[in-house]
């Protein structure tokens, strides 16, 4: 959630805490705010929080909150994990949720913060490193929030949070360990009668290692006599926090019925800017049965009638040899 300076709190994360069981509520004009970095005097044009630093440190560091409505706001501040969707988007955890991580060791100056229409205000805070921190990528955000009451469609009052948010980055000095894994592979080859068919392939993409990584991947259906079709457009892995995982799935089109499949998935790491070791590249595979149902049929249909043919020609030999000879004609004298 960066460079959101001016835009609406809708285009950042919008979080709906509903009291009790229900949809969702009638649309209302937004409240239009914003959060970026920035110096003790007035914001600055960092995209987001960057730090690099060593267990024990203490790092100080401004918010800007930035109300661009006319009327003024009263916004909650606070700071929270980050973690990946299931479409490997970015989002930090809602306010109720408990962070352990790099959420739990930023505090601001204030949770709450009044911000005239058209002001900037800005919001000291401190982020204490502990002194047992993992080496590696830390990531969350600080988050500003505007709880409203609404009504929705079956007139029941629902409290809605509207948050925008500014990412921190931080990467604590020690041993860096970029690492992808290829996890839960499986492919499902579905092919028809005539021609050529598809094959299903799904995947994990994990970060098993301590730094956020994405990665540009392939996958590839080869056939035994080494014939290969690869997935068209297939999207680069999202950039992946440590520990989270994306899945994917994607279709190989074109691909001849060949019996025995082998379903190749390729991934080179993609590492952010700044000095790292290299991530090697990781690789998985599996194989699928594709039954050739024509090539077979004919097939069947061969050996059936050699069998056929074969039968019926014992039958005649069998036949033949057990016909009785016939007797000699004896002519008969005439008297």
């Amino acid at each position: 959630m960066t460079r959101i300076w001016r835009l609406p709190v809708l285009l950042g994360l919008l979080t709906a805490l509903v009291l009790g069981i229900a949809p969702a509520p009638a649309a209302a004009a937004p409240a239009t705010f914003g959060v970026r970095p920035a110096t003790a005097a007035a914001p600055d044009n960092r995209p987001n929080f960057s730090y690099s630093a060593t267990p024990g440190a203490v790092i100080v560091d401004y918010l800007a909150v930035a109300n661009v409505s006319n009327d003024p706001l009263k916004l909650k501040l606070y700071a929270n994990d980050a973690f990946n969707t299931p479409d490997g988007g970015f989002d930090l955890l809602a306010s109720g949720n408990r962070s352990v991580d790099v959420g739990s060791w930023a505090a601001l100056e204030t949770g709450d913060v009044e911000v005239p229409g058209r002001t900037t205000r800005i919001v000291p805070f401190r982020v204490v490193i502990p002194q047992n921190a993992t080496p590696g990528d830390h990531v969350g955000g600080i988050v500003a929030a505007l709880v409203t009451e609404a009504t929705n469609a079956e007139g029941q009052r629902v409290a809605v949070e509207q948050r925008v948010g500014a990412r921190i980055y931080l990467r604590v000095s020690g041993e860096l360990r970029p690492h992808l894994s290829i996890e839960d592979l499986t492919a499902d080859y579905v092919g028809s009668y005539f021609g050529t068919g598809e094959t299903v392939v799904e995947y994990t993409v994990r970060n098993t290692g301590n730094v956020r990584l994405g990665g540009k991947q392939k996958v590839t259906v080869e056939t035994p006599w080494g014939s290969g079709t690869a997935a068209p457009d297939l999207k680069d892995v999202p950039e992946l926090l440590p520990g989270n995982a994306h899945r994917v799935r994607t279709t190989v089109p074109g691909v001849l019925p060949a019996g025995w499949l082998d379903t190749l998935v390729h991934i080179d790491p993609v590492a952010p800017p700044g000095p790292q070791p290299a991530a090697e590249a990781v690789d998985a595979s599996v194989t699928v049965v594709a039954v050739p149902w024509l090539v077979l049929s004919i097939l069947l249909l061969v050996v059936a009638l050699t069998v056929f043919l074969l039968w019926r020609r014992r039958k005649r030999r069998a036949t033949g040899k057990s016909a009785p000879e016939p007797l000699p004609e004896v002519e008969r004298a005439s008297a």
